[in-house]
């Protein structure tokens, strides 16, 4: 046994010199700590790399039957009364849905703002229900309640009357198809068809919109998305102007380190602004559209067996630079004694 121990040892590719043929220098320990303090660096900046995000993208045809469409709204109007300001959702199967209709997918709160823009109260406007769309099957019929609309009426013309703003934040659900959320000013169209109810009353003529986007993206939120409205800003100055912004939204999945997925939507946007023609309301006009690819963000970190090849490399690398290097220093300071 013990003869085959001394025969295993003499395979050790590292051998151990004897003491007294050790020698030890000053020059020797400068370079060890150099090279300990390397490994260290290299060791530390492993760690941090290991743990910092890991984003891994890739782009796939979208073959998943996904739930409806969450569009996430923070708009300011400076210039428009929320008694005034009109929000409708449209889409080509047919969906047509406003703040005045019983809209049970649109979850949208506005609160009043005087005219330096604070807000006025705690309490938010609810605009008044005077209209009810009513699908028979065949066709859909319009049923409009003569008092609320008098109601919204007399709103409409008190908040003109003192210059008021309104800021629009909420939810809507909407189908996933092609879509237009559109934000005018209310036409009232019961007051059109029937003038005699309006008697020494007037609708409010409205037309400056000038926003302040604060937020418009599609479903939640993951870490490190960008919306690029979020924190758009125009103002219209001279002629009036109607927006249309024109977004191509898609369907994204974020996991996290943890393997959790987030179902959200990016989305990229062009926009542009035209004069008002004469006849027309001003209006904002957000027009989208699905991509077919789904976009998925993978965000787990490396194995744990490469950070282990990792830092075996960059430790052993500068431990072995350290062991080049002392050879040299080792040699050149024996040049230099000899010389002398």
């Amino acid at each position: 046994m013990v003869g085959f121990l001394k025969k295993l040892s003499s395979i050790s590719a590292y051998v151990k010199p004897e003491a007294h043929l050790v020698q030890q220098t000053l020059h020797g320990a400068f370079v060890t700590l150099c090279g300990v303090l390397l490994a260290t660096v290299l060791f530390i900046h492993e760690l941090r790399s290991f743990y910092h995000l890991h984003r891994v993208t890739k782009m796939s045809v979208d073959l998943a039957r996904r739930h409806d469409l969450t569009i996430n709204i923070d708009i300011t109007f400076p210039a428009v009364p929320c008694a005034v300001l009109s929000i409708d959702v449209l889409d080509i199967s047919g969906t047509a849905e406003n703040d005045a209709s019983y809209a049970n997918h649109m979850h949208v709160h506005k609160m009043r703002l005087d005219g330096q823009g604070k807000q006025i109260g705690r309490a938010e406007y609810h605009t008044p229900q005077s209209q009810q769309i009513m699908d028979t099957g065949s066709e859909q019929l319009v049923s409009v309640n003569i008092q609320e609309a008098m109601q919204h009426l007399v709103d409409m013309e008190d908040e003109a009357d003192h210059h008021e703003g309104c800021h629009v934040y909420g939810t809507m659900e909407v189908k996933r198809v092609a879509g237009r959320l559109h934000v005018s000013v209310h036409q009232n169209m019961v007051f059109q068809m029937l003038p005699q109810l309006l008697g020494s009353h007037h609708i409010p003529k409205v037309l400056n919109m000038s926003h302040s986007i604060r937020h418009l993206g599609f479903g939640p939120h993951y870490p490190g998305q960008l919306n690029p409205l979020d924190g758009h800003l125009r103002v219209v100055k001279g002629e009036p102007l109607s927006f249309k912004y024109f977004l191509k939204v898609v369907p994204t999945e974020f996991y996290n380190r943890l393997g959790r997925v987030t179902e959200t939507h990016q989305y990229s946007v062009t926009e542009y602004a035209q004069p008002l023609e004469p006849g027309y309301v001003p209006a904002l006009d957000v027009h989208y559209d699905l991509s077919p690819i789904v976009m998925t963000i993978n965000e787990r970190p490396p194995s744990l067996l490469h950070l282990v090849v990792r830092i075996c490399a960059v430790v052993g690398g500068a431990f072995a630079i350290t062991r080049m290097t002392d050879r040299w220093v080792h040699w050149f300071v024996r040049l230099v004694t000899k010389t002398k």
